[in-house]
């Protein structure tokens, strides 16, 4: 193991970059460490800067990421801010010699995270926020798969269905309420969520291509699409199938993940956060899935200040987004434009 001497001894200072809906949860992810602390919060909206910088208990706060950067003396940034200025961010980064934990995507397509790190390579540490492969359920799957117990894998199918694009009786969208910047991002439910499942799926069974896509717009609330399916197949022959749709009636607006991993000897299957093992050594797990929400946060952020601190490398640094941002890319590109399901009615 190689320490990285430059922490040794002392609490690591932290600066957040971006303090909208999600920096909630990083900011009580950070409390949770004794040996880092949010030293200093960034937003070009004050208010909200202020607001997280009370909960981390007294941070300071700043409109600017540069005059942050210049003036605190930070060991690390944790980017939350818009994924259209993460690029931006990173090279400011990279300025200062601050290494970085940042929200997903990297970039929003492939090509702009691939020139983004050929341009500021070996500069600093880059670890990307893929904190769903951090939640219990999948790591539980993972220890299964790799200890043999399912046997081969053969097949691989995810879906999310959630109902957040439904407006409810006061014409109220949960999910445009919770994520205003939404309703104008031309890709949506992949790029913003069904990247999640890609990244899960990678993590699982390996490297994959996309091999054909389907996309659709039902919500007149937005402009991207909130139906996909998505088909992939892994290097090793199995078929892996993604799909979501954000209008899902009888389904919540937050709802989990719907998983089936079929193999040789047993498969896993995950619903509604209960997790069972089918085949001749059953076992069920049931999680909370609340406490799972934010308990993927505190992992993630926990694992990258022990790289930090240690050296080794992140489970989901830089580099390994980009493979599953060329599958999101991919999927796009097969998918061609959104078909608009024009007969809604709320």
């Amino acid at each position: 193991m190689v320490v990285d001497n430059r922490f040794a001894g002392r609490t690591l200072r932290v600066g957040l970059l971006g303090c909208g809906q999600v920096s909630a949860n990083h900011v009580k992810a950070w409390s949770r460490l004794n040996d880092a602390k949010i030293v200093a919060c960034c937003d070009p909206a004050r208010d909200r800067a202020l607001n997280r910088a009370v909960e981390a208990g007294g941070a300071a706060v700043y409109e600017d990421a540069d005059e942050m950067l210049r003036r605190e003396a930070l060991d690390a940034i944790d980017i939350i801010s818009p994924r259209h200025v993460h690029a931006e961010n990173l090279q400011l980064a990279a300025r200062y010699g601050v290494d970085a934990l940042c929200e997903k995507p990297l970039c929003p397509t492939y090509p702009e995270a691939q020139s983004l790190l050929d341009s500021i390579a070996g500069i600093i540490r880059i670890m990307v926020n893929e904190n769903w492969r951090f939640r219990p359920y999948y790591r539980k799957i993972g220890e299964w798969i790799a200890q043999g117990r399912l046997g081969r894998v053969v097949h691989y199918r995810v879906a999310l269905y959630r109902s957040g694009l439904i407006p409810d009786a006061e014409g109220r969208i949960d999910a445009i309420v919770r994520m205003p910047f939404v309703a104008n991002e031309q890709r949506y439910l992949i790029a913003e969520s069904l990247i999640h499942e890609f990244d899960v799926a990678r993590s699982l069974v390996g490297e994959m291509n996309v091999v054909a896509s389907r996309v659709a717009r039902v919500s007149p609330a937005i402009v991207g699409e909130d139906t996909a399916s998505i088909l992939l197949e892994s290097k090793d022959g199995v078929s892996v199938s993604v799909a979501g749709a954000l209008m899902a009636a009888g389904f919540s607006s937050r709802a989990g993940d719907r998983l089936e991993i079929i193999g040789t000897r047993a498969s896993a299957v995950l619903d509604d956060a209960q997790l069972s093992l089918l085949g001749p050594e059953p076992e069920r797990h049931v999680f909370d899935e609340e406490a799972v929400r934010q308990g993927m946060f505190d992992d993630s952020i926990k694992h990258f200040v022990a790289c930090l601190r240690t050296g080794e490398p992140f489970w989901t640094d830089a580099t390994d987004q980009l493979a599953t941002l060329k599958l999101v890319d991919e999927a796009y590109a097969l998918a061609g434009s959104a078909r608009v399901l024009s007969n809604f009615k709320s």
